[in-house]
């Protein structure tokens, strides 16, 4: 038994690294792999998870038409995903508008109410002076916290 191993099998392994065994290399290498225990266990152990190796990848890698049909089915959800969005955005908008405008109206329609009076509370306090703004306020506060957990859920 040869303890530093066999003075050949560096070159036995760069053979089968760059693919050349066993039909492209020199027929001298292949009769001392066949004499030669540690170079014929490195020969076995190295075919053996190269083939291994290459059915794995063959086994992952999906076709090129498949890949295609992917990334095409995938950039089609995503144009239609942004054909629906452009409505909601666009109704969303407006109903800010609205809201913005009608507080603004509430706002402007009791101005004067609300100047004339002691105190804020007090002019919440007497009859409908700031339940329409309040009304408003709560609608606002109503419709945002909906679309927060609209958006939340959508995310997830």
């Amino acid at each position: 038994m040869n303890w530093s191993g066999c003075s050949r099998l560096g070159e036995v392994r760069q053979t089968l690294a760059q693919g050349h065994w066993p039909h492209a290399c020199a027929a001298e290498l292949r009769d001392h792999v066949t004499q030669c225990s540690d170079c014929a266990d490195e020969v076995l152990i190295t075919t053996h998870l190269q083939r291994a190796r290459s059915q794995a990848v063959a086994a992952v890698r999906p076709s090129s038409s498949n890949l295609l049909w992917l990334k095409a089915q995938a950039r089609r959800r995503t144009a239609a995903l942004e054909q629906i969005e452009r409505p909601l955005v666009a109704a969303q908008t407006f109903a800010f508008a609205v809201i913005l405008a009608t507080i603004t109206g509430l706002i402007a329609a009791h101005w004067h109410g609300l100047t004339d009076r002691a105190s804020m509370l007090t002019a919440a306090l007497a009859g409908w002076g700031m339940a329409p703004i309040l009304l408003g306020i709560g609608s606002l506060a109503t419709l945002g916290c909906l679309a927060v957990v609209y958006l939340r859920d959508e995310k997830q």
